[in-house]
């Protein structure tokens, strides 16, 4: 019976740790139709590009005036889970691209050319993924895509459990 516990516990260990490696993270490039930020957003998955700035006043201890503190943040993307709570941070910086192909017209038999341009999203810098309740589940860097097409990891990457335990590290290059 002794000898069936273990056997039982670790398959099940197995089954956890086999289930907790995959870790595939995906991302939409966006597509977008133009540049402008306040409309590179999609309601239909809850996200958005987003660039920050804080200011704040601080006060200046040798002349006693206040001096003004801006911070800048990466372009980033933002995505929320359907009661508003963010799921996911990713740093992005934006390519534009121009697509064109030859489509022919109906009426006339004449080959006419469509210039398609617009904005796709990369990621690059830190990625950040939250559970519901607004803990932190996973963070790392992002740098671009593999040649095989999935997103390029580097540096140190760390999950969490929902207690807040790290449950893995992983280091890429």
């Amino acid at each position: 019976m002794k000898r069936m516990e273990h056997l039982l516990s670790f398959s099940l260990l197995i089954g956890i740790s086999t289930s907790l490696t995959a870790q595939e993270i995906q991302f939409d490039p966006g597509n977008w139709r133009t540049d402008r930020l306040e409309q590179q957003q999609r309601s239909v998955v809850l996200l958005e590009n987003m660039e920050r700035v804080d200011s704040m006043f601080t006060e200046n201890l040798a002349t006693g005036e206040l001096d003004l503190v801006i911070q800048r943040y990466p372009l980033a993307r933002y995505e929320y889970y359907p009661d508003g709570a963010m799921q996911r941070r990713i740093d992005i910086g934006q390519r534009h691209v121009t697509d064109t192909m030859f489509v022919e017209q109906v009426s006339t038999g004449e080959m006419v050319m469509l210039v398609e341009k617009f904005v796709k999203d990369i990621p690059n810098g830190a990625y950040h993924e939250f559970f519901p309740n607004g803990n932190i589940r996973i963070k790392g860097t992002l740098d671009g895509y593999n040649d095989d097409g999935t997103l390029r990891k580097t540096g140190e990457w760390r999950e969490w459990d929902a207690d807040g335990i790290v449950i893995r590290e992983e280091t890429y290059e």
